[in-house]
């Protein structure tokens, strides 16, 4: 996608469109574990190779792999049919331990930053991994004073909240790793999560929801989606993730911008000095003050390095966005509905919204005037009006 700012591309897990078809049809249970590069040491070694051991172990599984245990803590792993095509072999043997001299016929040294450990991160890069949350209600599943935790009144008091039944709605969060490159390339992990009808409830610039609490797999009577479901969602998500990455685009410019301009500026100054100096050194050799022909010369090649190396410099500094889908999760979702009257005199009105349980959250009450989400809600000759509308 090209816009004003740059350049984006999408790669769904860094694979081909097969990868992608293979994926939109499963989904595995079990927690999303991103294809993040292991830290090491170059002193010590691995920093964290418990994690790596359990992002291994979980993947393998996720791909349909039987993992067993060997001698000196190694894994014996039969796998798949797909990797056995891919890596043209039934079994192998996963070695962890980065101080093991020796190593077993046909095993794998798989410490991390190891030539296996990069095979296999460039298996889990190929396509985006799949996971089925619940997502947990919390205790109590709204606030107190209900509606009134959000939502501001002047003139009126507001009743006894009363909480409906909890239900479980189907939510999808989809994970993606955006790389801005342009002279000092970022790489960030993003998170959105859209709603039943692919609306966008909330992004988070990191690689987890927060203040959720979840188990694996689904709620009862939910089933995951299969094939153009999941691509239908991903559409959306694309959507959402676009809008949402243009004004990135604009901030990021706008920091490098000004890096950009301060470089071509010190090139500008070091070349015109260049040619200054050649030019001047060629009306000496000329013997008289009127200005010599230069094409050919010395002080023509510096003008054309100079724009080659400001070309250089435009090209290095120009925006282009990389984004990679890596993961997918598919939530139940526990919401209920809130019912809160306002009152004042003769005025009773009853206004009803959804609670987000696993967070203990309720949305913005709609205006009982014009329908729209309303922050503070005020009293209006008989009547009930946001801010907005009231007269």
């Amino acid at each position: 996608m090209n816009d004003a700012t740059g350049t984006r591309t999408t790669r769904p897990g860094g694979g081909d469109g097969r990868a992608k078809r293979r994926v939109a049809g499963r989904a595995a249970p079990g927690a999303l574990v991103p294809p993040a590069e292991p830290r090491v040491s170059a002193a010590f070694g691995p920093v964290d190779s418990a994690a790596w051991r359990e992002f291994v172990g979980r993947w393998l599984e996720a791909q349909g792999c039987h993992v067993g245990e060997a001698a000196r803590g190694d894994w014996e792993v039969a796998l798949s049919p797909e990797l056995q095509r891919r890596w043209r072999r039934q079994r192998v043997r996963l070695v962890f331990d980065p101080l093991r001299p020796t190593l077993p016929r046909g095993a794998w040294f798989t410490a991390p930053g190891s030539a296996a450990g990069r095979k296999i991160l460039d298996a889990a890069r190929d396509e985006p991994a799949l996971a089925c949350r619940t997502a947990l209600p919390r205790v109590p599943g709204a606030p107190a004073e209900g509606l009134a935790a959000v939502c501001r009144v002047r003139g009126l008091t507001w009743g006894t909240p009363r909480l409906g039944p909890v239900r479980y709605e189907r939510r999808m969060a989809f994970h993606a790793v955006v790389t801005l490159w342009g002279g000092l390339p970022v790489q960030e992990s993003w998170v959105l999560l859209l709603d039943r009808d692919r609306s966008l409830v909330e992004w988070q610039r990191g690689r987890e929801l927060p203040n959720v609490r979840s188990r694996d797999g689904l709620g009862p009577g939910q089933e995951p989606l299969q094939g153009d479901e999941c691509a239908r969602w991903a559409e959306a998500a694309r959507g959402h993730l676009d809008a949402l990455l243009t004004g990135r685009e604009r901030e990021w410019e706008g920091t490098v911008s000004r890096l950009r301009e301060d470089e071509l500026s010190r090139l500008s100054a070091f070349f015109a000095a260049r040619v200054e100096e050649e030019e001047e050194r060629s009306r000496r050799r000329g013997g008289n003050g009127d200005a010599p022909e230069l094409e050919g010369g010395d002080a023509t090649s510096l003008k054309v390095e100079w724009e080659r190396r400001a070309a250089e410099v435009s090209q290095r500094w120009a925006l282009r966005t990389d984004v990679r889908l890596w993961g997918l999760e598919e939530w139940s979702w526990p919401v209920a509905e809130l019912e809160q009257g306002l009152k004042v005199g003769a005025v009773r009105v009853k206004l009803v919204s959804r609670v987000d349980v696993a967070r203990g959250q309720p949305e913005l009450p709609a205006c009982p005037s014009c329908g729209s989400a309303a922050e503070m809600l005020v009293r209006v000759r008989g009547a009930v009006a946001c801010e907005h509308c009231a007269p």
